[in-house]
């Protein structure tokens, strides 16, 4: 957080600009297991709206400026919302060729405490509450007069610099804040917006468990072509021919059913 300090204590005006808190984030996919995922995510906050993605994204996007190229990369699930709007877009892709939409308000009642703690000279206030099946706490900082905090959490006084669930599944820690520059283009989340197809949360897990029951199906069914010769790379490295999709079915319904651990606990899907 130390890298943090000297940009945001230098000046009110800071505040008024357009800013980016990047989190570190630890969770575990599975519950049932002891490895821990760690990520970057980025919460951008403008004069518009509030931007919540992996880093991945800001990578193509930085590429995409250098040369003119998208890099191929890993597609993540994103959140957008408007500043003078309480609904989330939440974008989310969920593993075929498709980005999904899902608009919600995500609001949370917060308890907060009298306990203070002083990091890095900022000095951090507890705040409890009950969103998604868990129980959080989090430590938010006036001294960044921004309601906002990582995912969809959002409405305490201050920015929320530390957040984790009370079993310690999921982790959130600002580690560095930058001026997010005036010609800023989020290219990668842009390109996925126009082509999002709007479902309830309903509609969603049914896809969940139909891509459950058939991994493949975008390939099989001709929605996504392999040319001759080629071979589809997944997002853990694995490198399949058209003609391995088949025996390699259970496998990937392993990996689907050992996401049992979202964020929001209560839309985990329940897979057969």
């Amino acid at each position: 957080m130390k890298s943090l300090l000297f940009i945001l204590l230098g000046t009110v005006m800071f505040f008024s600009q357009n800013n980016r808190f990047i989190y570190e984030v630890k969770y575990k996919k599975d519950s049932t297991s002891k490895d821990i995922t760690r990520e970057n995510y980025y919460l951008d906050i403008t004069k518009e709206d509030i931007a919540y993605y992996n880093r991945l994204n800001y990578i193509s996007d930085s590429v995409f400026t250098a040369t003119g190229r998208t890099p191929i990369n890993r597609l993540t699930s994103f959140l957008l919302k408007k500043k003078d709007d309480n609904i989330y877009q939440n974008y989310e892709y969920i593993g075929d060729v498709n980005f999904y939409k899902i608009s919600e308000e995500a609001r949370q009642q917060w308890t907060i405490t009298d306990s203070i703690k002083i990091a890095d000279n900022l000095s951090l206030q507890k705040a409890t509450t009950e969103f998604g099946g868990r129980n959080w706490i989090a430590w938010f900082t006036k001294d960044i007069p921004m309601p906002y905090g990582p995912y969809k959490f959002s409405g305490l006084p201050g920015l929320i610099m530390e957040l984790y669930d009370t079993k310690k599944n999921y982790y959130f820690n600002v580690i560095k804040s930058e001026k997010i520059p005036d010609d800023y283009q989020r290219n990668s989340l842009n390109n996925y917006i126009p082509r999002a197809i709007p479902v309830t949360q309903k509609d969603l897990n049914k896809l969940r468990l139909d891509l459950y029951s058939n991994p493949f199906k975008y390939v099989l069914n001709g929605n996504l072509t392999i040319p001759e010769g080629k071979k589809l790379l997944l997002e853990d490295g694995t490198v399949l021919s058209k003609e391995q999709l088949k025996p390699a079915e259970a496998n990937e319904r392993k990996k689907l059913k050992a996401f049992n651990n979202p964020i929001e606990l209560d839309k985990a899907v329940k897979y057969p």
